[in-house]
């Protein structure tokens, strides 16, 4: 994060971008990082003092300003960036996607791991803040002596720049506006142009920041710097290939770069190619290429390479960039790699191994100057900063040294001439290539893209980098070789495998074979006799034969693949033909279980058919041996009450209507525990009377005459606007019904004949059967209102007494279980209030009105057993019910007897009877006992329901 912060800068292709070389080379021992040593190379130092549009200065000044304290920001004099000239000139100062202040944390976090202490902290933030209140140093014209001078307009910016460097303000001024000239006796201040003064003032901003890299640099290989000898990779992160719309010195440096390290590569590669060749006894042809040593000698050579010139003009005091450039044109005008520009301007084409490149000549003999004056070295060595006055202080002797270097190397005396950038930049470049070779082989990377998207992929931006690099020309160079190379051995299981291999001959002879069917000569010198030879370590191939080698082994694996899956598809074809024959076994096994069950169960009902025939028919003729009656030779015969009272209720004879087995069994599992009626035997000369059960057509008895109300649901709800008691069964439901409904509905009519007419049904039986009806109504809800219609239909103008009186039983039992639709209730309710059976009117008002509260919950306002025998007993008597209550703490008496009906529930019916209780009693809760077993309600349970559970 350190070198990133100072090193790296958002440009116009990447907004992260690195603008320095740097070699990094990491030493591993026993496979684990133990050291490193970081060499950086042509920081770009033009950055700190200039930006082109849509590009910001380093990282660090933009994190500094957004992470700072405000305390501290407030003893460096800092702002926002976008006051600072030397921030600003770009346009934008953030970038989309990246939080400066985070990043400033994670950078004071790496300066406490690395061993910064606060001071060094704070004197690196002064130097920085100090840059870029440099920036904001302007000047303005002033004529003095009829020659034009620089003033400084901003005092208060050298002011707090000398504060923040712990330097004296009128030295910093002085080293910025006048240039000083030391002779043997005297220094002599010449006020500087405007300009020069711009120059002056950028050249102490670019070598305090320049020198402030340095020292972090020092600091951190200090830190990493390995303990031992060990082994290393080498990694350089250096500009690629540049040419933008403004190309000037530091790009002309950035190509030069680029073009040696070129040649370099492609030296190693021809170097590596010719080793191997001789090693493998191969015969060596010169591979043309595209040299670009050229193009080095028109940037470098001396005397009149361009950077030689530049550093020629560099020396004299009148040189400017347009002589600069004429002197270019004058040498190199001829060269083919040179291009003049056809008008006069500025600027000279040179064509480099990736394209030619157009370099304005503006600045370039300052670029390249760019020293440090002798005055401004003194100034800044009297800080009272420590970092600062090292930082110069150091530079000095690095400068004196190189000084006493050149004097001791020169024969004759001559006046030291300062290295420049140009001179600088070319040393690095060679102490650079040095150690490249001393590491060996190089792998190059690229960029995938240009708008830095992930999972982006652009052919043409991957080409022009690969172009660029050189990587095009030297797989060109490699592929007019043998580019195809294998290991011997590797080759002979690859290619070969062990279907050339001959038991007698071994795993080399075997291979000659193969040659032969593949047209390939033997070999030559050491490879005529076979005997006593070494094989080579490697074969070398051409493309061509490599790809023809490839396409006859992919056709004996295709084979090999098509023998291995037809063995595959039959191993998997039988496993799964054994798979299916179990599968079909054990599914022929469950269906003839199926079958079998079937069978049984159709034999089963067949059986209770048939039982249930015997039954009725025995049960018909005792009944008809109880109704003709039959009495002892002379004993006097006089029926009994009860088999009066069944007799009364037949209108026609309805014991022949079938009724359910399983109603059938539970009416002879009631019939089972009930003593047998004594009754007087019959008389043997009497004949029963079997009344023949005559139809009554549906029109028989119409609501005509005066309007009924119950016309009105009629012509909406019946088939038939036909309404009266019937002594047949029906041939089609009342109402309109789904065609899934209509035979119940039949068999529900069937039901109630025989429960208005049976006379063989009493006690439990009648309870029973008339719980089985009222079960029909609450589980299939559709047959509610059938089932209510058909009721008040069989008591509607009956002429059987005893038998309407079952009727209305049957109503309002039903009433007490489930209510009616909202489209019936009101219709049903005028029906009961205007013709009801004397006693069962309140009784059906009643039940219908509860219902009829609960009719807006739907479906689920029915209850959820149907009625218990307490109900029963209170509907044959017409009262009402009550429950005797017992509290758990004891409390029993007759206040606490609750009364209820069919439709009370738990938590609307009993809150009540705890009035009267000692206060501190909260809260309810109804439950029943049976024997030892507990039975609770829900509030919004029925409390009846409860008792018809357990009964």
């Amino acid at each position: 994060p350190l070198l990133e912060s100072f090193g790296n800068a958002k440009t116009v292709r990447n907004d992260n971008s690195s603008r320095f070389g740097k070699f990094v080379e990491i030493f591993l021992e026993d496979g684990l990082i133990c050291g490193a040593i970081t060499s950086q190379y042509l920081l770009e130092k033009s950055r700190v003092v200039f930006q082109a549009k849509s590009e910001r200065n380093y990282h660090i000044f933009y994190e500094m300003l957004a992470g700072l304290p405000t305390q501290q920001r407030q003893r460096y004099c800092l702002q926002g960036a976008e006051t600072y000239y030397y921030l600003n000139q770009g346009g934008n100062c953030e970038i989309p996607g990246k939080d400066d202040a985070e990043d400033f944390r994670r950078l004071l976090n790496t300066m406490e791991v690395l061993g910064f202490s606060v001071e060094e902290q704070n004197s690196i933030f002064r130097i920085l803040s100090s840059v870029l209140h440099l920036g904001n140093v302007y000047f303005e014209k002033h004529e003095t002596d009829c020659q034009e001078v620089a003033t400084v307009v901003s005092a208060t910016e050298i002011r707090t720049v000398a504060e923040l460097l712990q330097v004296s303000p009128e030295g910093l001024q002085k080293a910025i506006t006048f240039k000083v000239t030391e002779t043997l006796r005297e220094k002599i201040f010449t006020p500087l142009t405007v300009e020069s003064a711009v120059d002056a003032r950028d050249a102490i901003a670019k070598i305090l920041y320049s020198l402030l890299f340095g020292w972090l640099t020092d600091r951190i290989n200090k830190l990493v710097y390995p303990r031992q000898e060990a082994l290393s990779i080498a990694i350089l992160d250096i500009y690629g290939f540049e040419d933008l719309n403004f190309n000037s010195f530091e790009q002309l440096c950035i190509n030069y770069a680029n073009e040696y390290l070129q040649s370099f590569f492609n030296k190693i590669i021809f170097q590596e190619e010719q080793e191997e060749y001789i090693r493998e006894q191969i015969e060596w042809k010169e591979i043309p290429f595209s040299d670009n040593q050229p193009c080095i000698d028109l940037i470098s050579q001396k005397p009149y390479g361009i950077l030689r010139i530049l550093d020629d003009q560099s020396c004299f005091p009148q040189a400017t960039d347009h002589t600069f450039l004429q002197k270019c044109h004058y040498h190199h005008g001829a060269n083919p790699l040179y291009t003049k520009p056809k008008m006069p301007l500025p600027e000279f084409t040179i064509k480099h191994y990736a394209g030619k490149v157009t370099y304005q000549v503006h600045k370039f003999l300052d670029k390249n100057y760019d020293q440090v004056r002798q005055d401004v070295l003194d100034l800044f060595i009297s800080s009272r900063t420590k970092v600062v006055a090292n930082l110069f202080f150091g530079h000095a002797q690095v400068m004196a040294r190189q000084r006493s270097l050149v004097r001791r190397s020169s024969t004759r005396t001559r006046r030291y001439k300062a290295p420049t950038v140009a001179a600088r930049f070319q040393q690095s470049l060679l102490d650079l290539v040095e150690k490249m070779e001393r590491s060996g082989q190089a792998a190059r990377l690229a960029s995938p893209s240009t708008p830095q998207e992930p999972g982006l992929f652009e052919a043409d931006v991957v080409s022009s980098q690969l172009r660029y690099s050189g990587i095009l020309e030297t797989i060109r160079i490699r592929k007019e070789g043998f580019p195809i190379r294998i290991p011997f051995l590797v080759f002979i299981d690859r290619c070969l495998g062990v279907g050339y291999h001959h038991p007698s001959k071994g795993r080399l002879q075997s291979s000659w074979g193969f040659w032969a069917q593949m047209g390939i000569p033997a070999g030559r010198k050491g490879w005529q006799g076979l005997h006593g030879i070494t094989p080579p370590s490697q074969l070398f191939l051409k493309e061509q034969l490599y790809q023809a080698l490839e396409s006859k082994r992919a056709r004996a694996h295709h084979l090999a693949a098509l023998t291995l899956q037809r063995y595959a598809r039959t191993f998997f074809i039988k496993r799964r033909f054994r798979s299916l024959r179990r599968k079909i076994v054990l599914l022929q096994s469950r269906a003839r279980g199926y079958l079998a069950r079937q069978r049984y169960r159709r034999m089963r009902r067949t059986l209770i058919k048939f039982r249930s025939l015997v039954h009725i028919y025995v049960n018909r003729r005792r009944y008809l041996k109880v109704r003709g009656g039959w009495h002892a030779p002379g004993v006097p015969w006089a029926p009994t009450p009860t088999l009066c009272l069944l007799t009364k209720r037949e209108v026609v004879d309805v014991t022949h209507l079938e009724i359910p087995a399983e109603l059938m069994g539970l009416l002879e599992a009631a019939a089972g525990g009930l003593p047998a009626p004594s009754c007087p035997p019959p008389n043997p000369h009497s004949q029963p009377r079997h009344p023949h059960p005559a139809s009554i057509p549906r029109g028989a008895a119409p609501l005509q005459g005066q309007p009924q109300p119950l016309e009105p649901w009629m012509r909406l709800s019946l088939q038939e606007p036909a309404f009266g008691m019937l002594t047949a069964p029906l041939t089609a439901p009342l109402t309109r019904l789904d065609e899934e409904l209509c035979h119940e509905a039949l068999s529900i009519f069937q039901l109630i004949l025989r429960f208005m007419g049976d006379p063989g049904l009493g006690g439990s039986q009648e309870t029973l059967f008339g719980n089985y009806i009222v079960q029909k109504g609450l589980s299939v809800p559709g047959l509610r209102d059938e089932l209510l219609a058909q009721a008040a239909n069989q008591v509607w103008r009956n002429t059987n007494v005893n038998n309407e009186e079952r009727g209305w039983l049957l109503l309002a039992t039903c009433l007490s279980a489930f209510p009616p639709s909202t489209a019936f209730d009101k219709y049903l309710l005028k029906f009961v209030s205007d013709y009801a059976f004397a006693g069962y009117k309140p009784v059906c008002q009643r039940k219908l009105m509860q219902a009829m509260a609960r009719a807006q919950l739907g479906a689920a306002a029915a209850r959820t057993f149907p009625p218990s025998l307490l109900e029963w007993t209170a509907n044959r008597r017409q009262a009402s019910m009550a429950l005797d209550l017992h509290c758990f703490n004891g409390i029993w008496n007759a206040q606490l007897m609750g009364r209820v009906c069919p439709w009370s529930r738990a938590h609307s019916q009993f809150p009540a009877v705890g009035r009267g209780l000692a206060e501190g009693w909260h809260g309810w809760s109804v439950a029943m006992k049976a024997g030892a077993q507990w039975a609770e309600l829900a509030g919004h349970d029925y409390v009846l329901d409860l008792i018809s559970d357990l009964e």
